[in-house]
């Protein structure tokens, strides 16, 4: 989906564009600003906040960071805590959470990508997000940004399978039904839905680095078992026996999804699904 440049929090994020535009802050500069989150995909609903992403060329201290709330006219819902790059915000009865970071650290995260083909979820995060970002201001460094996302690095994909792939256990799953302990039973399915929609989101070239958006990208992708959205939906409504049957089934189809679609990557289907099938077996 593309951003509704027609939502009052669109309207909004310009709006703060233009009261900061010409600002002087005393010493950080701001580079770059985007539109992130439910937004700037063309998926926020009522109960969405506005995302805004602030790219600097050194981390503002508290007192840059309060400077540009008060320019703006906000009021912060909880002090700023200089330990954590995210400032939320109140303006228009609209939360505004604000991320800060710098130019330089996502310049050398991205390069890390794709050099060293890193798996881990903070870069998929990021990668995903810059992939939707909606440019407020600095848009060369947004849109340099955007032309390497472009292009999902294939050794990238083989490391986030493998890095599911290992972990990838039932979870003694069917114990916690034999022990009326929903809550672990439950959590349990969301860990090995989780780690499918990884490998699923990989195969299908997406970063895919959170889990807020797991069904319509489940929707979305063509490399897929038949109708995996409804079914992940339908594991917390129907019979929880079914509904792990069905889970097993679903790990075995996207191993062979695996197979099919990344032969270079050194596993056999059967042994993985018979190590993922380890159960805790009753005296």
């Amino acid at each position: 989906m593309n951003i509704d440049l027609k939502n009052p929090r669109v309207y909004l994020a310009h709006e703060i564009r233009e009261l900061i535009r010409d600002i002087e802050f005393d010493g950080p500069e701001l580079l770059a600003m985007a539109v992130g989150g439910s937004v700037s995909r063309g998926q926020a609903d009522a109960f969405s906040d506005l995302e805004l992403l602030c790219f600097w060329d050194i981390f503002p201290d508290v007192d840059t960071r309060q400077k540009l709330v008060d320019s703006i006219g906000a009021d912060l819902i909880f002090p700023i805590d200089d330990d954590q790059n995210e400032d939320n915000l109140i303006l228009k009865d609209i939360q505004i959470d604000i991320l800060h970071n710098t130019v330089d650290y996502y310049d050398n995260m991205i390069e890390d990508a794709w050099e060293f083909h890193l798996a881990d979820y903070q870069t998929l995060g990021f990668l995903d997000t810059i992939t939707y970002a909606y440019p407020l201001f600095g848009e060369d460094i947004l849109n340099a940004w955007k032309e390497k996302t472009g292009v999902y690095p294939r050794e990238l994909a083989i490391n986030v399978i493998f890095d599911n792939l290992v972990k990838l256990h039932n979870g003694n799953i069917e114990l916690y039904i034999q022990r009326d302990n929903p809550t672990e039973y439950y959590a349990q399915m969301v860990s090995i839905q989780r780690k499918l929609f990884n490998i699923l989101s990989a195969i299908n070239k997406s970063y895919a680095g959170g889990y807020k958006w797991m069904y319509p990208e489940l929707e979305s992708m063509k490399i897929a078992p038949v109708n995996v959205s409804i079914r992940f939906k339908e594991m917390f409504t129907i019979n929880k026996f079914e509904a792990v049957e069905d889970l097993y089934a679903l790990v075995f189809e996207t191993l062979i999804l695996v197979k099919q679609q990344f032969p270079e990557v050194d596993f056999s289907v059967e042994e993985t699904f018979d190590k993922f099938m380890i159960k805790r077996l009753p005296l």
